[in-house]
């Protein structure tokens, strides 16, 4: 206790203060900001010569009225919402509705009811970002060691019995629910329980090995045994990221990637074939391994400014309700339309990664981290692959392309988001950083 605080005119103002503020995980550091005030007004009425006890009760009087001063305090630390984030979800999400009804009329895709399905999936998406806004995330953290085990017992699992779709077993059925286990559901459950489990800059020697060949080899190495070569290379940048984020210097960072990248060339050599393969298409659009490159680059070039217009049938881009709406909404809206939603898409992946600066909390700081590249790769590489820049793969373009699950859990994720922003000021600064100032 400071020598101030066992007066009880300090005691009594501090109670009153702390009283308006609902964030009840401020307190603490309330109390520490304000001592901190009085004992230095305190300080400098008893060098112009009053006695402690005066000085101390002028000090209190000095502060003003603690009532105003505890709501002022609230309202600082008061719950947020994050609005801007949130008007862009709504952007894509009206972009990936408005692309779903074009897709209806056009009546070139095998898929019945688009719009309707989509409709639905949003709906329910909208009820899970609501759901885990009002969770405490921080709750989450002392699952996530049990969270990380059953995730990769669950893409073992898949990989036995899951459902094989387009050469690729990624999915695992729940009842009449496919989820994909050894897709994006994976990578973000592994990459959230990475951002609470023991950093990397606590780990031993040995207990280096061992959690590098779980947390890094393993899930490469069940990734590529599924077939899912993106979502392995989308894992393993998310745990390099983590791993740099908690390293203890760069030394030990340069060892700790070492045996995830000697397994990831050791699957890069196995499956070099198909690769290849991809890059020829890319490099030659005239071979077969180019076609589909050469059909998208063909629809887009034709689109001009202002598209072939709403509904326009479908030129023979595959997979429009997917992998491929980018440039299917381009065909249809014309490039200007391309560039609005490249722009959308660049501006909700910054209003993603500056929430991340305004918190104190290293776990929200790592959560946010870890979703931020798994979104960031997961927007941009559907843009890329339509503009002819990269090699055409299974991934679909979260909120504006049909996904049925992956829509589902990317809504939550933005919950989860929105749940970490919402605490920004209700969770005490952390050692070594400074308290907000009360003036």
């Amino acid at each position: 206790m400071r020598p101030v605080e066992q007066y009880k005119v300090v005691q009594e103002f501090l109670d009153r203060v702390c009283k308006q503020v609902r964030a009840r995980a401020m307190h603490p550091e309330i109390r520490e900001e304000l001592l901190g005030h009085i004992e230095e007004r305190t300080e400098l009425l008893m060098l112009e010569g009053n006695a402690e006890e005066p000085a101390v009760q002028e000090a209190v009087k000095q502060m003003g009225d603690p009532g105003d001063i505890g709501k002022s305090l609230h309202l600082a630390h008061r719950p947020q919402i994050d609005w801007k984030l949130l008007v862009l979800l709504a952007l894509l999400s009206l972009i990936g509705l408005f692309g779903a009804l074009s897709v209806d009329y056009s009546g070139t895709e095998f898929v019945s009811d688009f719009f309707e399905r989509k409709a639905w999936f949003f709906g329910i998406g909208l009820v899970l970002l609501i759901g885990f806004y009002f969770l405490d995330y921080r709750k989450l953290k002392k699952y996530s060691g049990v969270l990380f085990f059953i995730t990769l017992c669950l893409m073992g699992l898949t990989l036995i019995r899951g459902v094989d779709v387009n050469g690729l077993t990624i999915f695992l059925d729940f009842g009449p629910i496919a989820v994909p286990m050894l897709g994006v559901a994976s990578v973000f459950f592994l990459l959230i329980a990475l951002a609470g489990m023991k950093p990397a800059s606590e780990w031993g020697t040995w207990e280096s090995v061992i959690q590098i060949l779980y947390r890094g080899v393993l899930p490469i190495v069940l990734y590529s045994m599924s077939g899912s070569m993106v979502y392995m290379f989308i894992y393993l940048l998310g745990f390099l990221v983590l791993t740099w984020t908690t390293k203890r210097n760069i030394k030990q960072f340069a060892v700790l990637t070492l045996l995830p990248f000697i397994g990831l060339a050791y699957i890069l050599f196995t499956k070099r074939v198909y690769l290849m393969w991809r890059l020829e298409g890319l490099a030659d659009r005239e071979e077969d391994g180019g076609y589909f490159m050469r059909v998208i680059a063909d629809a887009v070039s034709s689109a001009g400014w202002f598209g072939q217009g709403f509904a326009a049938p479908n030129p023979g881009i595959p997979y429009v309700y997917s992998d491929s709406i980018y440039p299917y909404l381009i065909y249809c809206f014309g490039w200007l339309f391309g560039i609005v939603v490249g722009m959308v898409v660049l501006v909700f992946l910054a209003r993603m990664w500056s929430i991340s600066d305004v918190l104190h909390d290293s776990y929200g700081k790592n959560i946010v981290t870890g979703v931020f590249v798994v979104m960031g790769l997961r927007l941009l590489m559907p843009i890329l692959m339509g503009l002819g820049v990269v090699p055409i793969v299974s991934l679909d373009f979260p909120f504006i392309s049909y996904g049925g699950i992956n829509n589902m859990l990317d809504f939550a994720i933005v919950g989860l988001l929105l749940s970490i922003y919402r605490r920004k000021n209700m969770i005490p600064s952390e050692v070594g950083q400074a308290a907000p100032k009360v003036t």
